[in-house]
């Protein structure tokens, strides 16, 4: 099936879905200007993964995703685990390595960011590797969208939705913002990241028909926050 360039496309995604509209939206421009992209619209979005690592380190329900870091850019960037994991670390890599993440997200209950490397890293922030990577895919930084963005995000406890950062989505749409791009945002307090895909499904179809439609988008940039800085962290030394 071949489409004309003419034909709108809109992005949509929620959690790790929302990884790809984001890096889609902001790479677009200089990537693929060729599609007629109308709006994209993000929800429960992992913003910057040096924030979410400490907030899920030791949780009952998402410790696990701290493994699915690690192979991830191991796969990625090719990093040399062995130089810092520790052999708990090893162990559970090894587990989860050719799992889908929604099967073993909750399988290690308390599991923290310290147990996963050895001495003397005490997390995975001070293996000079991964921070780089980590500041590499801090979002905001690959580009800037041309076209009406929608964000959300839940709120249920003073940090997030759970796994994601409030404060981050906030920020990214202040970001955003302050470029000149039109954001819709919602902010669900009270609903953690899984309750919080139902609002923003039905809000998200909302926004996107109206950008089928050619009908203006909600604006919310004067009234969004500043939101937590997204400045990438330090890089320990070589």
């Amino acid at each position: 099936l071949s489409l004309p360039d003419s034909t709108p496309v809109g992005l949509i995604g929620y959690s790790g879905g929302s990884v790809p509209t984001q890096w889609g939206a902001e790479v677009a421009p200089s990537y693929a200007p060729e599609l007629n992209i109308i709006g994209a619209a993000a929800g429960g979005v992992p913003v910057d993964l040096a924030h979410n690592l400490p907030y899920v380190s030791g949780s009952a329900k998402w410790a696990g995703v701290i493994s699915a870091l690690v192979v991830a850019y191991q796969r990625t960037y090719d990093l040399d685990t062995d130089a810092f994991l520790s052999d708990r670390g090893k162990q559970v890599v090894a587990e989860v390595a050719n799992r889908c993440i929604a099967e073993f997200a909750s399988d290690y209950p308390g599991l923290t960011d310290a147990d996963m490397v050895r001495a003397p890293y005490r997390s995975l922030l001070d293996v000079r590797e991964v921070a780089i990577a980590i500041n590499d895919n801090i979002m905001g930084t690959a580009g800037t969208p041309i076209v009406p963005m929608f964000l959300a995000v839940g709120h249920s406890d003073p940090i997030g939705d759970t796994i994601m950062v409030t404060g981050d989505v906030e920020g990214l749409a202040h970001t955003y913002c302050t470029r000149g791009v039109a954001v819709a945002y919602s902010q669900y307090d009270g609903l953690d990241h899984e309750e919080a895909f139902v609002p923003f499904q039905a809000q998200a179809a909302e926004f996107l028909n109206s950008r089928f439609a050619g009908d203006n988008v909600r604006n919310d940039c004067a009234s969004i926050g500043v939101g937590n800085s997204l400045a990438p962290v330090p890089v320990p030394a070589g």
